[in-house]
């Protein structure tokens, strides 16, 4: 689910590689003082993750004292959120342990001060939290299996198949966790749009709002969409409808992009 990674290399900055630790890792600024571990030839961080905690920021039901990533991977999601919204509570679950073991060195490498972060080793179909939260984000795989050529490498394989369930799957755990006047916020390809309305719909999830994101002002359709859900009974309004353009016809970031990007403090 990769649409071009936010920030690039830090190549100043001196780590000491851990043993065991993926040979190909880099340790990147995410946002602000927070730096990422990531490898060169797996998952990576993404517009689309930057997308997601982005509107996270905008559509969250104030105050959120608790916050929880669905498949949270690498961690970036959860701590860009993490550091524009400063929850009381703010916890990842992943089921990749390689995944696991570099978000868990992340968030064990952040500044003094930085909220704390936990990161549960857990399929999260299965995951039973203590107390529901105030919002949930999540960035399902785009692909159903047999709908393409997997990736040899296990970690890129993981985020961009549905080997563990698509957004039903996460819709059916952010309504088992959601608390009632949260929020969920996700992210998918626009063209999957009739099914993640669907996948929402089967969970007694509505949409609140939704951007339609084209990637390049020259593309006609818009290629991603995020949505903000809510449980039905909180959801009385029309849903908030707005679109977003990443790149201009040269390439280069647009006005709108930038601002989005501001708001949540990356640049």
């Amino acid at each position: 689910m990769s649409s071009g990674a936010p920030n690039q290399p830090d190549g100043g900055v001196d780590w000491e590689e851990p043993a065991g630790f993926p040979a190909d890792a880099t340790r990147d600024r995410l946002i602000g003082d927070w730096y990422l571990y990531q490898r060169r030839g797996g998952h990576r961080t993404s517009t689309d993750d930057v997308l997601v905690a982005w509107f996270a920021s905008v559509h969250a039901a104030a105050p959120v004292m608790r916050y929880l990533d669905l498949g949270c991977g690498i961690g970036s999601v959860l701590m860009m959120t993490t550091h524009r919204l400063r929850p009381a509570h703010c916890e990842g679950v992943e089921a990749q342990p390689q995944s696991v073991e570099m978000a868990r060195r992340s968030i064990s490498e952040l500044p003094a001060g930085a909220p704390t972060m936990t990161v549960a080793h857990h399929d999260f179909r299965d995951f039973k939290p203590a107390s529901a939260f105030d919002l949930v984000t999540g960035s399902p795989p785009y692909f159903p299996l047999g709908t393409g050529v997997l990736p040899d490498d296990s970690q890129r394989r993981a985020c961009r198949f549905e080997a563990r369930g698509g957004v039903e799957a996460y819709c059916e755990t952010a309504k088992r966790v959601l608390a009632p006047a949260g929020r969920f916020v996700l992210v998918h390809q626009t063209e999957a749009h009739e099914r993640v309305v669907a996948a929402a719909a089967a969970h007694d999830l509505v949409r609140v709002a939704q951007c339609d994101v084209h990637m390049r002002e020259d593309r006609r359709r818009p290629f991603l969409s995020v949505y903000a859900l809510a449980h039905r009974a909180e959801a009385n309004t029309p849903v908030h409808q707005t679109s977003l353009t990443i790149r201009d016809a040269s390439g280069e970031h647009t006005d709108g992009y930038r601002q989005a990007r501001r708001a949540l403090g990356v640049e």
